[in-house]
Formats: C-alpha cells, sequence, structure tokens
C-alpha cells in the first residue's frame, strides 16, 4: 500500500514537471512573437526557432499521454481533462509558430511586425505568463487555490482583449481600399494571421478553464471527504 501511494506521488510530480515544461514552452513562443516587435529583421531566423519549439511542445504532450495510458489511479473523466488540457496548452505554441510562418508568406516584407500582430502579440505573452503561474498552483493548490481562480479570470478577460482586436483588425483589414494588387494578397495574409491569433487566445481560455475545472474539483473532493 505504501509503495503503490509513493509510485502515485512520484507520477503526480511528473505530471506536474510536465505540465510546467509546456507552458513554459508558451511563454517561450509568446516572447519570440513579441521579440518581433523590437527587431522585426530576425523573421526567418525566429520563424525556425518556432518549429523547433514546437517539436519540443508535441513531445512534452506525447510524454503526458503515455504517462496517462499507464496511470490506473485515475479516472477516465479527470485522464480526458489532463489530455484535453495538454493538447489546448500546446496549441497555443502551435498558433503563434503558424502565425510567424505566414508572416514568411508576404512578398514585400515590411520593416517592422505589423500592427495587429504587435498588439495580439502582448496580450498572449501576458495570457501565457498567467498560465504557467496558474500551472505552479498545482503543486499545492490548497494553499494556491485562489491564486489559480485570479489567473483564469485574468486569461479570460484577455480572451476578450483579443475579441475586441479581432473584431477591430478584420473591419479595417476587410473595408479599407487596397492601392496595389499586390496589397490585395497582402491583406489577405495578414487576415488569416489575425485569425489565428485570435484562435490562439482562444486556445489560452481553453487552457484556463481546464485548470479552474481541476481547481473546482480538487475542492469538492476536499469538502467531500470533510463530511
Amino acid at each position: 500500500m505504501v509503495y503503490e501511494k509513493n509510485i502515485s506521488l512520484l507520477r503526480e510530480k511528473k505530471f506536474f514537471s510536465l505540465f510546467e515544461n509546456l507552458a513554459g514552452k508558451a511563454v517561450e513562443a509568446a516572447e519570440l512573437l513579441v521579440e518581433l516587435k523590437e527587431d522585426y529583421s530576425t523573421l526567418s531566423q525566429i520563424s525556425q526557432v518556432l518549429n523547433t519549439l514546437e517539436d519540443e511542445a508535441d513531445s512534452v504532450v506525447h510524454q503526458i499521454v503515455h504517462e496517462l495510458i499507464y496511470d490506473h489511479s485515475r479516472e477516465g473523466e479527470e485522464k480526458e481533462d489532463i489530455r484535453y488540457f495538454a493538447h489546448n496548452l500546446d496549441n497555443v505554441v502551435d498558433g503563434v509558430e503558424k502565425a510567424v510562418n505566414r508572416l514568411t508568406f508576404i512578398r514585400r516584407q515590411p520593416k517592422t511586425l505589423p500592427e495587429p500582430e504587435g498588439e495580439f502579440s502582448t496580450v498572449i505573452l501576458e495570457a501565457s505568463q498567467e498560465i504557467i503561474k496558474a500551472v505552479s498552483c498545482l503543486r499545492n493548490l490548497s494553499a494556491e487555490e485562489k491564486t489559480l481562480e485570479t489567473c483564469c479570470i485574468r486569461i479570460n478577460e484577455l480572451e476578450n482583449e483579443a475579441d475586441n482586436l479581432n473584431r477591430k483588425w478584420l473591419r479595417i483589414l476587410m473595408t479599407t481600399p487596397v492601392k496595389e494588387p499586390d496589397e490585395l494578397l497582402e491583406r489577405m495574409v495578414l487576415k488569416e494571421i489575425v485569425d489565428i491569433l485570435e484562435d490562439t487566445m482562444d486556445q489560452c481560455e481553453d487552457v484556463a478553464n481546464v485548470l479552474d475545472t481541476f481547481r473546482v474539483k480538487k475542492l469538492f473532493f476536499y469538502y467531500e471527504r470533510c463530511f
């Protein structure tokens, strides 16, 4: 019995480490997007780094899924929550990588990061920072429950900001007349990138919702044991 409990605790710690690793990669991806605001000439290099980062994030997700297969201490619903959480967090990295990759499609490369992407980058970075803070709370949820809840609320607020940015820039991109034919193609690429980044923020919100589910279920389990 003691042996089984120790194995369960080791597996729990491994999950926490994997979650934090994956959340850290989301922060790295968001920081790289913000770096483009400071030096857009690094677009090609940052796109390559993000491609590698995406592969690393996929590898962490595979480790999480592998651990779930051999974890017999959790019910199917809890395993599904963890799998959903991991895939959505991985999608944050994927979304940033995809958006930066699309920027390389623009023929007449601008000298600075286009304004729509610049505005989204700040929101996505803050959301990813809130995610990693919330994930770190899982190690001691009884003491950090309020912090995790605050992080989730903030991520939802940031997602609302991203919705407003999406509406704002779609209106501009789709209604402002173009001066040259090539500009129409650029406009189409920028519109797709705005959609990708808005979807990336949706993924951040989904991550926050699952984290909040972890919080609520943990509290429910605690109170259930008390009565």
